[in-house]
């Protein structure tokens, strides 16, 4: 029974096949081509679409890669763009503090620093150091930063206030209280040999005082951050924070042609000394 009924169903197939091999055969040609078109979307088309969508992919992908790229090269222009800004305004404000100064000045870029932060050296450079020599005070728009302790071919070294050998002659500029100023840390300065009952406060601004020989009155050392009277000594012990951040510098002035006669009046910072 079985066989003969498998033998029925091929025997039906059969018939079924060259039933609708003589419909083509016979059927009109825009019949066929709709038929054919049919039977291949219907095979092929899913291979057609991931086709286009892969097509579509690497298209949106090799978009995505040009974004990338403009929006790298456009940050790096922003980038220069800010620091072009930031390198004017500093610039600017060199050029002002020597357009406002009654000294000569000689603008040195700084090529080192000793160490790199807190540094108590720097050196400088300079096409021409002829107008310069050994002591020349160093200065910036915010105040004092040191002075020439050699020079060489096309460079020098300043030692900055910061460096333990150096000693300034200073005084405060609102009591008229004056001291000597160092520094024991390499960090922070110490304005001594000030009496107990001298008048000196936090906030106090320090200036040199034009005694020594080596700096002209009133450049800005530092603002005054305590003053204690420690019972084990006779003198205050009163510390100062720079007013130039050392290790943020990048160009700095040295004052030539001072004689002892040109010394200026005190003034409230180093604004007033003349550029070359």
């Amino acid at each position: 029974m079985a066989r003969k009924s498998a033998e029925s169903i091929g025997f039906s197939t059969w018939i079924i096949t060259i039933v609708v091999a003589v419909l083509l055969a016979i059927s009109p040609q825009s019949f066929k081509d709709g038929l054919s078109s049919i039977v291949r979307d219907s095979l092929f088309g899913p291979f057609v679409w991931i086709d286009k969508q892969y097509d579509i992919l690497r298209d949106n992908f090799s978009r995505y890669l040009k974004l990338y790229s403009e929006l790298g090269k456009t940050k790096m222009e922003l980038q220069v763009l800010r620091e072009a800004k930031v390198e004017n305004e500093r610039l600017r404000k060199l050029l002002d503090f020597q357009q406002r100064s009654d000294f000569r000045l000689i603008l040195c870029e700084i090529i080192g620093a000793n160490p790199p932060h807190f540094p108590s050296e720097l050196i400088i450079a300079r096409s021409s150091l002829e107008d310069i020599s050994k002591n020349c005070p160093v200065v910036s728009p915010e105040g004092l930063v040191g002075q020439i302790s050699s020079i060489s071919k096309g460079t020098a070294i300043v030692k900055t206030i910061l460096n333990p050998s150096i000693r300034i002659s200073a005084i405060d500029q609102r009591s008229r209280v004056k001291g000597i100023v160092y520094s024991k840390d390499g960090r922070t300065l110490i304005f001594a040999q000030v009496p107990k009952d001298e008048d000196i406060i936090a906030g106090d601004r320090i200036v040199t005082s034009g005694l020594g020989g080596i700096y002209p009155k009133g450049i800005l050392i530092g603002k005054v951050v305590s003053a204690l009277n420690p019972p084990e000594t006779m003198f205050k012990r009163i510390i100062v924070e720079p007013a130039v951040e050392m290790d943020k510098l990048e160009e700095v002035f040295v004052v030539v042609g001072l004689r002892a006669q040109e010394t200026p009046e005190d003034t409230v910072s180093a604004a007033k000394i003349k550029s070359h």
